[in-house]
């Protein structure tokens, strides 16, 4: 906390912006053109293409869209997990499955820490 005469500037000019800054932008923001621009620009409100569509038709067709996509996600992750299973086996073929067995015997882990 300042005091003394540099914080009653400091309090005086962050009021100054506190006011400053919603006035400014409620004037330039109020203009229809410009609100029209930024609800079309940020997709504010979305109107079906044609207004004689039924909505619940729609809905439906983006239910199935994601459900196949869900579907399509879990077959994807279900490939990745058998090729790395896949990648695992041929690693271990190239280590040598000897080398394993040998190591778990002797009782030492191969590693950074152990």
């Amino acid at each position: 906390m300042v005091l003394g005469k540099q914080g009653v500037r400091l309090e005086a000019w962050k009021f100054g912006v506190y006011l400053f800054i919603p006035i400014v932008a409620s004037i330039a923001f109020n203009d229809p053109d410009r609100q029209r621009f930024w609800a079309d620009y940020f997709q504010f409100l979305k109107y079906p293409a044609n207004p004689n569509t039924d909505l619940k038709e729609q809905f439906e067709e983006l239910q199935k869209q994601k459900q196949l996509q869900k579907e399509q996600r879990k077959a994807y992750a279900e490939q990745m997990r058998k090729l790395q299973e896949s990648a695992q086996k041929s690693r271990r073929r190239q280590n040598g499955e000897g080398e394993e067995q040998q190591q778990q015997e002797s009782g030492k882990k191969r590693g950074w820490l152990w």
